[in-house]
């Protein structure tokens, strides 16, 4: 045995010389991850890439209410009560064009296309179906108590085009044409709301009485159905800017990148500012986001005669999501329901002022003011090129979205000023300057003891697609 290694020893020794000398003979690209296809380069005047794959992805977490003053605990208390879980399951097709149109610069195109979307809210735990949870309960005048909404709650089934995505993207800086330097990206790209525009709808949904929240029947004696449009399509635009850079050492390139996200109302500016453009508004748009992403890809394998490339992708990302107006998990629940306290406008000020008939009306549409939080998680993933012109890619993705209010609309905007003493915006009228009434604040969702939250939530996708490149 003692022969045997030091056989062993003597023989690896001898290797090192040979293994100081191989050389790594790398691709001419890095990784996708901070690959731009070329045109006009040497021996390569022209490169098409053709994407098609499939994404699925599942979204569920607990939603809860504020449980409302208790003779030992004032409002806005700590202490939360389930009411529901809630799952979000989207299927969709992705289509991508990316084309080169010169050295390290190319412009590309995304549109994906929504097979299902299909949003449910249950009972925690799935007790009963007769079970009536009383925290959805919320009384009005004349003694009856019809509820927000009624568990089980399930929207439709979406499906179609949500958004089309074009961008120019860019190797400011590139290691396999200069090996001392790092490959740095740059990516912008405008996302446009093209899709049938997405309305709060549920599935199966009766028209109830406004005073007891009981079906209203028809002349046969069956329940009469309540019709709606649901829509795909968040309708708003969005400006991404991202900048990525890359280092390949040997059998591994380590990356990472920033991301920031703009999104505004499009076509549904009517759905963020119901009314019109109000003063007393608080917010009116669709929270920022920005993302941070590291990582590193494993290269096991490549050949580079034959184009072939073996890759384990591992990256980690956090992402900040600011406050802003949004499509909650409960959009569809509180947008379709018919409790009064929802179905009524509300004035763009104190109906009880000197001159309401001069204040504008303002529906509620569903859509909710949502508390800042953040999404912690990572990917892993496998790219194989199989060949010079065909890659693959599959993998998964995990996010932990951390607990956040779904309803807390503000009573009072203190950034916004009254036009002097008696003007019915104002939230004082003795003190014009203390801010005008919010339109968007309803108080059977939004006030201190009725607000909703999510308690956190996972957010796990799986994804495969295939690559042309010509």
């Amino acid at each position: 045995m003692t022969r045997f290694f030091v056989a062993f020893a003597l023989g690896f020794v001898a290797t090192l010389p040979a293994l100081a000398q191989d050389e790594l003979r790398l691709m001419n690209e890095p990784t996708s991850y901070t690959n731009a296809i070329d045109a006009v380069d040497d021996g390569d005047p022209f490169d098409l890439d053709i994407t098609a794959g499939f994404r699925r992805t599942r979204v569920a977490g607990t939603i809860q209410r504020e449980p409302g003053p208790t003779p030992d605990s004032g409002r806005g208390s700590a202490n939360w009560t389930n009411i529901g879980d809630w799952e979000h399951v989207r299927n969709e097709l992705l289509l991508g064009l990316d084309i080169g149109i010169f050295r390290d610069v190319m412009l590309y195109a995304r549109m994906p296309l929504v097979l299902s979307d299909t949003r449910r809210i249950t009972y925690p735990g799935s007790p009963p179906a007769a079970e009536v949870d009383t925290n959805l309960v919320e009384p009005i005048a004349g003694g009856g108590a019809p509820q927000l909404f009624y568990m089980p709650f399930r929207s439709p089934t979406r499906s179609g085009i949500d958004t089309v995505t074009v961008g120019l993207g860019f190797d400011v800086l590139n290691q396999h044409r200069r090996p001392s330097f790092p490959t740095w990206m740059m990516l912008f790209e405008l996302r446009l709301g093209v899709g049938s525009l997405l309305r709060p709808c549920e599935k199966s949904g009766v028209e109830r009485d406004p005073n007891t929240g009981a079906p209203i029947t028809g002349g046969d004696g069956n329940p009469i159905p309540r019709a709606c449009s649901s829509g795909v399509s968040r309708g708003t635009h969005a400006f991404r800017f991202e900048s990525r850079m890359s280092r390949r050492y040997r059998y591994a390139e380590v990356y990472s990148g920033l991301l920031f996200h703009f999104e505004w109302a499009g076509r549904a500016k009517s759905q963020f500012e119901p009314g019109g453009d109000l003063a007393g508004y608080q917010n009116t748009r669709p929270p920022v986001r920005g993302t941070f992403t590291a990582g590193v890809a494993l290269i096991p394998w490549e050949n580079r005669e034959s184009w072939q490339r073996f890759t384990i992708d591992l990256r980690v990302r956090g992402t900040y999501v600011s406050e802003g107006r949004d499509y909650s998990p409960l959009y569809d629940a509180l947008g379709s329901s018919q409790h009064p306290a929802l179905t009524i406008d509300n004035l763009e000020g104190d109906p009880m002022g000197p001159n309401p008939g001069a204040l504008r009306r303002v529906p509620f549409t569903g859509l909710t003011d949502v508390q800042a939080h953040g999404r912690l998680g990572g990917q892993i993933a496998i790219e194989m090129q199989a060949a010079r012109y065909v890659r693959f890619r599959f993998g998964l993705d995990l996010d932990y979205i951390t607990p956040h209010a779904l309803t807390f609309s503000d009573g009072c905007d203190p950034n916004a000023s009254a036009d002097g003493p008696g003007d019915p915006r104002a939230c004082n009228p003795r003190s014009p300057d203390d801010g005008l009434i919010n339109p968007h604040h309803r108080p059977a969702i939004d006030r201190p003891g009725n607000r909703f939250r999510l308690d956190g939530a996972l957010d796990l996708g799986l994804f495969f697609g295939a690559t042309a490149q010509f």
